[in-house]
């Protein structure tokens, strides 16, 4: 039996209940298909810093985070928006960290990077099937506005405010307009068809260096 337990330090509420229940899923979905073994997968650990870390550069917060954390984890996210210059995003908020994890904890822990195009929004407006059972609507994909295709969705340049217009019209009864968009998010991380989402090339790349990340720990 291997173990695996993944933590995730990410940019805000909404993205840790989304991604929490995502990036668990895409843990188990890899470990049942690669391991020859099986793998014992813990619940995502979400990872915060210490207060007294406030003012320290983020790359110095987030091993702050994961020294607090410590041992209980093997493979840490780390979530940045790509803010439409994923590499940027990547070199100058999430790489630093990686170094950092790589010369602290040494070879029984590794880091994986996060980062999608613009926002985690735009995996969220990806699949009109599971945003229209989770809103209890018959609205067609033209009539929630949403992207017509995957390289339309990595092109949409506010994602956020798409998936909230989305949201908003697919209220279709007074008790559920008064939810706010945020209340899907945990159900959207776990409804997401996986394949749907190897379309976009932010998850790719995060299926990837996660892939790395295991056989690093020997996990598959």
């Amino acid at each position: 039996m291997r173990y695996l337990q993944p933590a995730l330090y990410a940019e805000g509420k909404d993205d840790y209940a989304f991604l929490s229940p995502l990036l668990l899923r895409l843990c188990e979905d890899l470990c049942a298909r690669h391991s020859q073994e099986p793998v014992e997968c813990g619940p995502v650990l979400g990872l915060d810093h210490p207060a007294c870390t406030n003012d320290a550069p983020r790359a110095e917060r987030i091993i702050a985070a994961a020294r607090e954390a410590a041992p209980a984890w093997n493979v840490l996210f780390i979530h940045t928006d790509g803010g439409n210059d994923p590499d940027r995003q990547r070199e100058q908020r999430v790489a630093p960290a990686l170094s950092l994890l790589e010369s602290t904890f040494g070879s029984g822990n590794r880091g994986v990077a996060v980062v999608p195009i613009c926002e985690t929004e735009a995996w969220l407006i990806h699949d009109g099937d599971t945003l229209r059972t989770l809103l209890g609507t018959t609205l067609t994909d033209i009539e929630l506005d949403l992207p017509p295709n995957t390289g339309a969705v990595e092109r949409v340049a506010d994602p956020k405010r798409v998936y909230q217009a989305a949201f908003a019209a697919g209220q279709a009864s007074p008790r559920r307009r008064r939810r706010d968009a945020s209340s899907l998010l945990e159900a959207l991380g776990e409804q997401l068809p996986l394949e749907r989402l190897r379309g976009l090339s932010a998850f790719k790349a995060l299926e990837a260096e996660t892939m790395d990340a295991l056989r690093e720990l020997r996990i598959v």
